[in-house]
């Protein structure tokens, strides 16, 4: 589907009857961060009427979402995610108001709007240049000053670790595998 050609998609279609589905991308944001917290009631609020299977209202869900192409920020190869909606919505919002005079305080946007926006705002922001910085890998520098430097502006513009305490040894352990 090209948003340029056809409507922007209001419902999805489970078992040959639509379902309304939220558009806004205050929804989506919060449908993501009720993914990654495991909420499921709070995923499904997403929906005016429910389809009748829980198993395939998420997923039509999580496909209507990711038609928006950026569901939760871009990961960088660790697997740390180099945008937080929650984190980075200072820096969004400014990036919305300085790149198209859109202010997403008062704006009722599509998600895939939203997030093609978002796809789109220039280098000139400072959201850009924060993943950017997020997604490089410091073991590329060359000289160790640029590698230390690096890992010292990733802490502090890093995202916060949102994964659980089993996902944190599970990585943890898969690091030191690699060396034993």
């Amino acid at each position: 589907m090209s948003m340029l050609t056809r409507e922007l998609p209001s419902h999805v279609v489970c078992r040959g009857e639509k379902y309304e589905i939220e558009t806004d991308f205050r929804a989506w944001i919060e449908f993501y961060g009720r993914a990654r917290e495991g909420d499921i009631p709070g995923m499904l609020k997403v929906y005016r009427r429910l389809p009748p299977s829980l198993e395939e209202a998420l997923e039509l869900a999580a496909r209507f979402g990711s038609g928006g192409a950026l569901p939760y920020g871009r990961e960088r190869k660790s697997g740390r995610p180099i945008l937080d909606y929650e984190t980075d919505a200072p820096l969004i919002y400014a990036a919305f108001m300085g790149e198209y005079g859109i202010d997403l305080c008062e704006a009722r946007l599509h998600w895939y709007k939203f997030c093609a926006l978002l796809s789109g705002i220039g280098e000139g922001q400072a959201l850009p240049r924060i993943m950017a910085l997020r997604a490089m890998d410091p073991a590329e520098q060359a000289d160790s000053g640029r590698r230390k430097e690096l890992r010292r502006l990733q802490r502090l513009y890093a995202c916060p670790d949102r994964r659980s305490s089993e996902e944190r040894d599970a990585d943890a352990i898969a690091i030191l595998e690699k060396f034993y």
